[in-house]
């Protein structure tokens, strides 16, 4: 991110901000607070979040956060966008919670959210320059699926495939367009085109490594088998947590679009051992296998 120029005369700021005796200000930079002086940006006709963030030189994540509305990456022709001046995240201020606290959070200096903030004694809500704003993954309740007289060849039949019936791959593994940046790159998985809150399963069983929120994957899951893993990204719902077992056919979350994402798909992985540690291999060669099983998989 960005760096953030402070001055070097900006003053002490009390480390017990938000404690009754406040912050003393000696005249330190306090300009208006930033969340007090957004832009609004009127969505036009052809615009994204992904092109109005770039017009103002900020990430989508920045505008998903002060936008809810949009934490879908969706937009509408005539709607209000609010616009920072820079990247950052609104943080609602926890009573008694001091700048010192939320700065080690953030791992920004206190002094600066001090004065982006307008040197606000007890500000409720606050805004972090440079911060990311993410999405909280969304926990649903585990509901047990393995019976107490559980043997595996009982779901075997489901023959490992990620989702409940084959769709197309719309996207390969090796290198490509990004979709989202416009950048060349290396995909490391295989993007299968299901629709929104469709179950995702366990290819096999073992042990859940992850699950949880990870960066541009979303809301994500990685599964350790006995020889390899598997990882199942930008999930709308996460069934499991990490620690857990789970059998192959068990569903352990929906289809989705969090994290970097152009729409709902499930992005599946598999991963071995190497000596740099765990390395992608292109599941094509897996899914082609498991068509004798489960029937016809469309590999675009």
């Amino acid at each position: 991110m960005p760096a953030i120029a402070v001055s070097n005369t900006s003053p002490a700021i009390n480390e017990n901000t938000f404690d009754p005796n406040g912050v003393d200000n000696d005249g330190g930079i306090c300009a208006t607070p930033v969340l007090e002086s957004l832009k609004s940006h009127r969505v036009k006709s052809g615009e994204t979040l992904a092109s109005i963030a770039k017009t103002y030189n900020l990430t989508t994540a920045t505008l998903m956060g002060l936008n809810p509305k949009n934490r879908d990456r969706t937009v509408k022709v005539g709607q209000i966008l609010k616009i920072p001046p820079l990247d950052g995240l609104a943080y609602q201020v926890k009573n008694l919670e001091t700048y010192k606290a939320i700065a080690d959070k953030y791992r920004v200096r206190p002094d600066v959210i001090f004065e982006f903030n307008g040197c606000q004694n007890r500000p409720k809500t606050v805004f972090i320059p440079g911060a990311v704003w993410k999405p909280d993954p969304i926990i649903a309740k585990i509901i047990p699926l393995i019976p107490p007289n559980f043997k595996e060849n009982l779901i075997i039949q489901t023959g490992g495939y990620p989702l409940p019936y084959p769709v197309p791959v719309t996207s390969n593994y090796g290198w490509r367009n990004n979709p989202v940046t416009g950048q060349w790159s290396f995909h490391s998985g295989i993007d299968l085109g299901a629709a929104m809150g469709t179950p995702v399963l366990a290819a096999k069983t073992g042990r859940v490594e992850f699950a949880g929120w990870e960066g541009g994957y979303g809301n994500f899951i990685e599964i350790i088998h006995t020889s390899f893993g598997t990882r199942y990204a930008h999930l709308s719902q996460i069934f499991v947590t990490s620690g857990q077992r789970v059998v192959k056919g068990q569903q352990i979350g929906r289809v989705g679009s969090t994290g970097r994402s152009t729409g709902p798909h499930l992005h599946f992985e598999v991963i071995v051992p190497s000596a740099q540690g765990w390395a992608t291999l292109d599941p094509a060669s897996y899914l082609i296998r498991l068509a004798v099983v489960i029937g016809e998989i469309v590999v675009g």
